[in-house]
């Protein structure tokens, strides 16, 4: 007895996806989200490529991968004396799991150096002055003015809360813990804030209703 996935090659045997077939099936990539993104994509590029074309980045730690963790070639353990400030320069090099074991001319360990925590990095990064740079290209300088311009949206209140609310303001006025006590009115058992919010949102729209009636 063939298997449903047979049958329908049998019927359609087009849909076999195969090295000739292979393009056909294809999908291409289509960029969705922020038009501003999407209008300025080069389909042909890849990610990193139209990133650094339009003027971000692919990863808020830098670079990713393949990248060779270089040490500075202008500091030396093997001097008796480190200064402070070489010292802090190596440890600012070193990865927190890691260390410099400096010895004297005769092999004897006189000092160690260990990279600093991740606390001592936050820290640090935390504590700098972050100055806002200019954006370097017009995509840039669209998506920040985008962002500035972007408003909070609107929810709106649904007819059956707004009349619920409108019963318990009307039968008990500010009162919600009477409010959460009515069985009869509060059929879904609602909190004392839960109704508090409820209320609170239809006053709200009702001013403005009344506002823009004015």
């Amino acid at each position: 007895m063939a298997r449903p996935s047979q049958r329908k090659k049998t019927r359609n045997p087009a849909s076999k996806v195969t090295r000739k077939t292979a393009n056909k099936h294809f999908k291409k990539f289509v960029v969705t989200g922020n038009y501003i993104i999407a209008k300025n994509w080069d389909k042909k590029a890849t990610l990193q490529q139209n990133y650094a074309r339009i003027g971000l980045m692919t990863s808020l730690n830098g670079v990713k991968g393949g990248v060779e963790k270089l040490y500075p070639r202008s500091v030396s353990t093997t001097d008796d004396t480190l200064s402070q400030q070489k010292v802090e320069l190596l440890r600012k090099v070193l990865g927190p799991n890691e260390g410099i074991i400096q010895r004297d001319q005769d092999g004897n360990v006189i000092n160690v150096i260990i990279g600093r925590t991740r606390e001592e990095e936050e820290e640090e990064v935390f504590d700098q002055v972050m100055e806002p740079t200019p954006a370097k290209t017009d995509v840039v300088k669209a998506l920040e003015l985008q962002a500035q311009n972007f408003g909070k949206p609107e929810t709106h209140q649904a007819e059956g809360e707004k009349a619920f609310a409108r019963k318990c303001i009307a039968k008990y006025g500010d009162d919600y813990q009477a409010m959460f006590r009515d069985i009869k009115l509060n059929t879904y058992q609602h909190t004392a804030t839960q109704l508090r919010k409820k209320c609170e949102k239809y006053l709200k729209s009702l001013r403005q209703s009344e506002k823009m009636q004015e």
